[in-house]
């Protein structure tokens, strides 16, 4: 017997939300170039307060994303509407409707933000929530939807590119599905997908003013990232120096492995150089995708390379990271062979232990979302696509 469409859109919807608390943890799950799902927009006229930031030159790109989720019915147990905010692709600030706590998952970005400043921040996350509800409940009433289960997203923001120029994005989705994406050069919404032109005109005439998104994407949502940047430029105070550790391991085969860590890294570059006698022997450079974050809105990295015994003292690791240049040697005493040496604790989802936690978690979270997909819905195909991860049903 067929389950109502509620009931599916019920179990869609745990689903979808596993998803969210799962990148809210581990982070997205695809790279993409911004192509995410993307909510309602501001309706009323915006007062611009924010001076339009310097165009200056950056040793490496900077995003600012929102996403947001607004369910059409109440449903136990879940939120009925939910707002995550993305620096760098790590989460802050999360909100959610029915919840008076709305907090940050870095508090180094709220210890050095003015206090009004951070006000306006949680301000704008009731302002958006009507919004994102109005646009929501006029679909569905004009659809004639409004008993049904419905989803509205949106996501928008702004990156700051090497050379110091920004650019926006900002797209709406309607049940899982891109409807609306917002073309930033002729300042006009386009449907994506196929769609007859009395489809486009009705989606078109409900999607934010073309006027006030171009302000937020040319001037607030630069401003508010330009904010955060030096907010975690002054939270150096709070993480210290960066922090190399060399670590070693023998193996039966007559080789030594040595491992040097660099830790509390504040930005995504960094390169780290093996020296043999002072000399480069093995250097690696990283960047924004393959430095690591450590779960306390810093970064970590690490290079290996193999020796023979005996030859530890010749050998120092050299870290570059910002103005820091910091030589750790391989050797400070005779190693044990065949041990290894202690290595401190590291925080945050960052670390071997927290890694093998959050994977078990995720591995009996996709067994429940499946569990439960099986029995309420059939047959589930995950698809992780531009950055945003959804699914599609197998009938």
């Amino acid at each position: 017997m067929l389950l109502s469409r509620n009931l599916r859109a019920l179990a869609a919807i745990h689903l979808w939300i596993v998803y969210l608390l799962l990148e809210d943890l581990l982070g997205t799950c695809a790279e993409g170039d911004n192509q995410r799902l993307v909510a309602s927009a501001p309706y009323q006229d915006i007062e611009i307060t924010l001076e339009k930031p310097r165009v200056q030159a950056v040793a490496e790109p900077h995003t600012l994303r929102y996403d947001l989720m607004a369910l059409s019915l109440e449903v136990p147990g879940l939120p009925q509407f939910l707002t995550l905010r993305y620096f760098d692709d790590e989460p802050f600030l999360p909100y959610k409707k029915n919840s008076s706590i709305t907090d940050s998952q870095e508090p180094r970005i709220k210890d050095h933000l003015r206090a009004e400043t951070w006000g306006r921040e949680t301000d704008d996350l009731q302002e958006e929530e009507e919004q994102l509800k109005g646009m929501l409940a006029e679909i569905t009433a004009q659809n004639g939807q409004n008993t049904d289960l419905h989803i509205l997203q949106a996501t928008f923001g702004c990156e700051l590119q090497r050379n110091g120029s920004t650019r926006g994005f900002w797209k709406l989705g309607y049940d899982g599905q891109n409807f609306l994406t917002f073309d930033q050069k002729t300042l006009t919404w386009t449907v994506d997908g196929p769609s007859t032109q009395k489809n486009k005109t009705f989606w078109k005439t409900r999607a934010p003013r073309a006027d006030l998104v171009k302000t937020f994407l040319d001037d607030i949502c630069p401003a508010q990232l330009q904010r955060y940047l030096a907010s975690l430029r002054n939270g150096l105070l709070n993480t210290g120096f960066p922090k190399v550790i060399v670590t070693f391991r023998n193996y039966p085969v007559g080789r030594i492995t040595l491992t040097c860590r660099a830790f509390r890294l504040y930005t995504r570059v960094a390169t780290l150089t093996w020296l043999q006698y002072r000399k480069p022997v093995q250097q690696k450079t990283f960047g924004s995708e393959t430095i690591l974050p450590s779960g306390d809105g810093t970064y970590q990295a690490w290079v290996s390379i193999r020796v023979l015994p005996g030859q530890e003292s010749q050998f120092s690791c050299n870290l570059k990271h910002g103005n820091h240049n910091i030589n750790e040697p391989a050797a400070t005493e005779a190693p044990v062979y065949g041990a290894r040496r202690e290595q401190p604790p590291t925080s945050g989802v960052g670390s071997r232990v927290g890694k093998s936690l959050w994977s078990a978690m995720t591995t009996a979270l996709v067994v429940i979302s499946w569990t439960l997909s099986q029995k309420l819905m059939g047959p589930l195909l995950w698809f992780c696509s531009g950055g945003f991860c959804s699914f599609l049903q197998c009938w």
